[in-house]
């Protein structure tokens, strides 16, 4: 391969490459694209986009992604027209893999605000150990990193009120306190319909029951439990700020 060719200089090639981000600009790609992308490749005379480096697909693939959650929402429809361009672009599930994770996320929070709750399954790793009540259904776990925190300095976050809708985006606003936090590990985090459920590493569950005087606060990067002296802290280890919006939604959806 020429310096030309690692730089993405090669201007036919070039040319092809901006064919195709016009095509998936509005994140979709259908016969009639297709077929004018092929037509122009075959009049440049050049190899499918599928054999362009991989870093040149994935950014073509992210393009096609930010244009179909400019609004916000990931559809079933928008998750079948990303895929498509994925197919085409010859894009591996690990070559595109953050992506595709902070989509599912997307699309479950875009699930949640229809009022279609999620459900995790019965046989997942994250309900090992964990026993349910009768009528009890899990809706979404995550990993986290557990503290233990004496005081916030005022750092409250958002709280998650008895009978009061989730504000979108309130909570992306406000950052953990972390000074003076103590580590105590890590743990799974299971909301169900009914409580909060912790799972810590050594197989201990514990339980935090929705009711007007639960203390649970909401931050861009995890949870607060208020206890009667200090708070533990659950950090989402998922690095996405989409991660919050789901807990919040789900805990306006469930604490009524």
């Amino acid at each position: 391969m020429g310096i030309k060719d690692w730089f993405g200089g090669d201007k036919k090639k070039a040319a092809l490459r901006e064919k195709v981000k016009e095509a998936v600009a509005d994140g979709k790609l259908d016969a009639r694209d297709l077929k004018e992308i092929e037509k122009a490749r075959q009049e440049l005379g050049v190899t499918p986009a599928a054999d362009d480096r991989t870093v040149m697909r994935r950014e073509i693939y992210n393009e096609a992604v930010n244009a179909a959650k400019s609004d916000g929402e990931i559809t079933g429809t928008d998750a079948h027209e990303l895929a498509k361009i994925q197919k085409f672009l010859a894009l591996r599930d690990d070559q595109v893999e953050k992506t595709k994770w902070d989509l599912q996320r997307l699309r479950t929070l875009t699930e949640i605000r229809r009022g279609n709750l999620p459900q995790v399954p019965s046989n997942s790793s994250s309900m090992r150990g964990v026993q349910l009540e009768p009528d009890e259904t899990a809706h979404y776990s995550m990993s986290v990193e557990v503290f233990d925190l004496a005081t916030t300095r005022q750092n409250d976050g958002v709280r998650a009120e008895w009978g009061v809708a989730y504000e979108a985006g309130t909570a992306k606003m406000h950052v953990l306190p972390g000074d003076g936090a103590k580590p105590q590990g890590d743990a799974t985090v299971i909301i169900t319909n009914r409580r909060v459920l912790i799972r810590t590493e050594n197989g201990k569950v514990a339980a935090i029951r929705y009711a007007p005087q639960a203390q649970m606060y909401l931050y861009s990067d995890g949870i607060r439990l208020e206890r009667t002296v200090g708070n533990t802290v659950l950090r989402f280890k998922s690095g996405s700020e989409d991660t919050i919006e789901i807990v919040a939604e789900l805990f306006s959806a469930l604490m009524k």
